[in-house]
């Protein structure tokens, strides 16, 4: 699945106010893109920048996702319906998002549909992904893969490369009616192009397996590590379990915990799990520290908590199998 956490680094087209704004907007954004969350922060919230719808969604998705400030579902909340007061479509849906997933309101199928709905009626692609989603595991909906397929074929259609990923996925799976590896590697290199991070732990799962393509290990490390640059937590994670054992890579316990860290402090909770281990039992060169492992229990807990029933990923498949290893 593709949650919530998982989708926050899609990219956006948008229009710039003042030579002011965009200095403070932009600035914000390339901080961003450079995980550097918590400067990203200040620049999103100066008086200017902070009217903005875009930037408005954008803080709700640091605050649900805990990047650059305490993860904080009300605060995602509030400034999701500020940005869907000034009709940003994006923002609409991302509310969508909160009531299928129970985030702050409680759960509730068909105020996500509807919401998803009213977003795809204002013209957002993101949307249609994520009621394909609904469609996809039956939520508030008939479970419906044909549905699932129409909406990621429209949003793919109209350049949505995470609709793009999702369909080479069921291509990949066989749950778009047959499975063909070409049409999934075909569609995977188109969202590469745009440096989908999804596409390329979608890619990385056929190099793995040997679907489609020769198998090739150390092909497949190489496409979450660009995944994992493009901010992706669950090819971060992916990256760190290489690193770990020595998949694809030269082992380095450093660069292990590296990713790790990034990885659970960019919401994988897999990552937390492993970040309490590393501290409770002194692993990865770091010193026994009780306090710190704890605290990345609680923190894995509450993230499973929030994210309900979380189908896996593309990336997150990868590293089941590496740990069946």
């Amino acid at each position: 699945m593709k949650t919530l956490k998982q989708i926050l680094g899609v990219c956006l087209t948008f229009l710039v106010a003042s030579s002011t704004f965009a200095g403070n907007k932009e600035e914000g954004i390339s901080l961003y893109d450079q995980m550097k969350y918590a400067e990203a922060l200040s620049y999103f919230l100066k008086a200017d920048a902070v009217k903005d719808p875009w930037v408005q969604n954008r803080l709700g998705n640091m605050y649900i996702s805990g990047r650059g400030v305490e993860a904080d579902a009300k605060a995602a909340f509030d400034w999701y319906t500020k940005a869907s007061k000034q009709n940003y479509a994006d923002a609409v849906s991302n509310l969508g998002r909160m009531y299928d997933e129970g985030l702050y309101v409680n759960r509730d199928y068909k105020m996500a549909v509807k919401l998803h709905e009213k977003a795809i009626k204002m013209g957002s692609t993101y949307a249609m992904v994520n009621l394909a989603f609904m469609y996809q595991r039956g939520a508030g909906v008939d479970k419906d893969l044909e549905k699932a397929r129409y909406w990621y074929t429209e949003a793919d259609v109209k350049g949505d490369l995470d609709g793009t990923c999702q369909l080479g996925l069921m291509y990949r799976d066989g749950t778009a009616g047959t499975q063909d590896y070409s049409k999934a590697k075909e569609l995977f290199d188109q969202g590469i192009q745009g440096n989908n991070a999804c596409s390329y732990g979608g890619l990385a799962l056929l190099y793995y397996d040997g679907q489609g393509v020769q198998k090739n290990i150390k092909r497949s490390f190489e496409l979450d590590l660009r995944g994992a640059e493009l901010g992706s937590y669950a090819a971060q994670f992916n990256v760190a379990r290489a690193y770990d054992f020595g998949i694809g890579v030269k082992k380095d316990l450093k660069q292990a915990f590296y990713w790790y860290k990034i990885a659970a402090e960019n919401g994988s909770p897999a990552a937390m799990d492993r970040m309490a281990d590393v501290y409770l039992l002194g692993r990865l060169g770091q010193e026994k520290d009780i306090a710190k492992g704890k605290m990345w229990q609680e923190r894995a807990k509450k993230t499973r908590y929030e994210l309900r029933e979380e189908a896996p990923s593309a990336a997150n498949e990868f590293v089941r199998r590496l740990l069946q290893e």
